[in-house]
C-alpha cells in the first residue's frame, strides 16, 4: 500500500512539474503584426524578433503564464524610409527603449478554448495596463497555436510625437495580431523508482 501510494505521489509531481514548464515558443512559426493609419490609409508592419515565457495550462488556466518582449528595432514596414521613421525618438525611440515588454498578472478561461489574460505592456518604457483575449489551439504532433488581438492607444504610449499628432494625420488606434505558435511540451521526467524498505 505505502509503495502504491509513494508512486502515485511521484507520478502526479513529475506530471504537475511538466506542465508548469513554460514552453519553448517557436519565432520561425510565430508573428506579430500591426496596421497604422497614416491620413486614412492603413500601412502595415510586423516585428521580426520576439522571445516570450509562455504556459497556458486549460485544467488550471489560473496556473497559467505569460510574456513576451519583442525588440522594437526589428520593425519591418517593406520600406526603409517609415522603417527609420517608427523607431525614431518620436515613435518607438529605440535608442531609449529597445525592447517592449507584455508581462501576464491573471489568465482565466471565457469559454472553451478562449482566455482572457490581465497584464501589463511596456512600451517606450510607459508600462500601462491591458486586457488581451486570446486562443488557443492544438495541434496534431504537439505544437500549440496562440492567437490574440488588441488595440494599442497611441497617446497612452508617447507614440508618434511632434508632427504626427496633428489631427487626421496619424490614428490614434494601432490594431495588432498576435500568433504564437509553441513547441510541444517537453516529456515528463521518469519517476525514480522508490527505495525498498
Amino acid at each position: 500500500m505505502y509503495k502504491s501510494v509513494l508512486l502515485a505521489t511521484l507520478l502526479v509531481s513529475a506530471s504537475f512539474n511538466a506542465a508548469a514548464a513554460p514552453r519553448t515558443l517557436l519565432p520561425a512559426e510565430s508573428k506579430i503584426e500591426f496596421t497604422v493609419k497614416e491620413m486614412g490609409v492603413p500601412v502595415s508592419g510586423e516585428f521580426k524578433r520576439f522571445t516570450g515565457d509562455i504556459n497556458i495550462d486549460s485544467a488550471k488556466p489560473e496556473k497559467s503564464t505569460a510574456s513576451l518582449s519583442i525588440e522594437v528595432g526589428s520593425l519591418d514596414t517593406g520600406s526603409e524610409e517609415a522603417d527609420a521613421i517608427a523607431v525614431d525618438p518620436d515613435w518607438l525611440d529605440k535608442q531609449h527603449a529597445p525592447l517592449a515588454v507584455f508581462k501576464s498578472q491573471t489568465i482565466r478561461s471565457v469559454g472553451g478554448d478562449r482566455f482572457e489574460s490581465k497584464g501589463t505592456l511596456s512600451i517606450r518604457n510607459k508600462v500601462r495596463d491591458i486586457v488581451l483575449q486570446f486562443s488557443r489551439v492544438d495541434q496534431a504532433g504537439g505544437k500549440t497555436v496562440i492567437t490574440g488581438n488588441f488595440v494599442i492607444k497611441r497617446s497612452e504610449y508617447g507614440i508618434g510625437g511632434g508632427v504626427w499628432n496633428k489631427p487626421g494625420v496619424v490614428a490614434e488606434e494601432i490594431p495588432v495580431k498576435v500568433v504564437l505558435t509553441l513547441a510541444p511540451a517537453a516529456p515528463a521526467p521518469a519517476a525514480k523508482p522508490a527505495k525498498k524498505k
